[in-house]
């Protein structure tokens, strides 16, 4: 995902990130990165969730982000983000559909800031931590979309899906690929229900961050007495 990124960068104008303060600020974030021997216990990782419209990346918007920081298989309350973004009404009309299961309607949007801002706060928040989220590559991909519509750039973090370290948990040796229907056994209800992690706060970003940080934190705890203890091992 990283180096698809990269290309389409370098193939726009050989420019990484917009030259903003905000921009250069999370690309200096950077400079420090994981090595294949850096302990997982001394990585930084940012367990999120984004609430949206739908399921479409470059269609839908975001309608909350919520985000917990995750470091040396603890889970820090106080090190967290959470934002509902403003709607517009057509915007708002759209999201009908998705109420009924996360239950925020526009009396919930932040009056006081706008996307543009709320999205330059995440990103000093996010720095360059692991991001991490259950089937990551949803919430991966509409973050992208909202900071390339809004900012004009991308994010450039590595990524972890709970989903697949679960599924790497079961089966060590990825002989059987997590396709579609595997998928639906590694819900997110599925696997608190397997990890005795109380469900709570479900359909609601931070809620659903949070549960999804105590699920990384079990997980990680599995994979490290499996031997895995640095970022190599568990970025293959």
């Amino acid at each position: 995902m990283l180096m698809e990124w990269w290309k389409r960068w370098w193939a726009k104008d050989q420019k990484l990130l917009p030259d903003t303060p905000y921009w250069q600020a999370y690309e200096d974030s950077f400079k420090e990165q994981p090595q294949r021997n850096t302990p997982i216990r001394e990585l930084r990782f940012v367990v999120l969730d984004t609430e949206t419209t739908g399921l479409d990346v470059q269609k839908d918007n975001i309608l909350s982000i919520g985000a917990v920081a995750v470091r040396d298989q603890k889970i820090w309350i106080n090190d967290r983000f959470e934002a509902f973004l403003p709607q517009i009404p057509t915007q708002q009309t759209k999201g009908l559909e998705a109420v009924p299961v996360h239950g925020i309607l526009g009396k919930h949007a932040n009056q006081k800031q706008t996307t543009t801002e709320i999205l330059i706060d995440f990103l000093a928040y996010l720095g360059g931590s692991i991001f991490v989220a259950q089937h990551a590559a949803f919430d991966y991909g509409i973050l992208q979309s909202a900071y390339q519509h809004h900012l004009q750039g991308y994010l450039l973090n590595k990524s972890l899906d709970t989903a697949h370290l679960a599924h790497r948990l079961d089966d060590p040796s990825r002989s059987s690929y997590l396709n579609s229907t595997k998928a639906k056994q590694y819900g997110l209800d599925q696997l608190c229900k397997r990890y005795n992690i109380p469900i709570e706060g479900r359909h609601t970003a931070s809620g659903d961050a949070l549960l999804t940080a105590i699920l990384l934190v079990k997980l990680l705890s599995r994979l490290e007495d499996r031997g895995i203890t640095h970022w190599g091992q568990l970025s293959r």
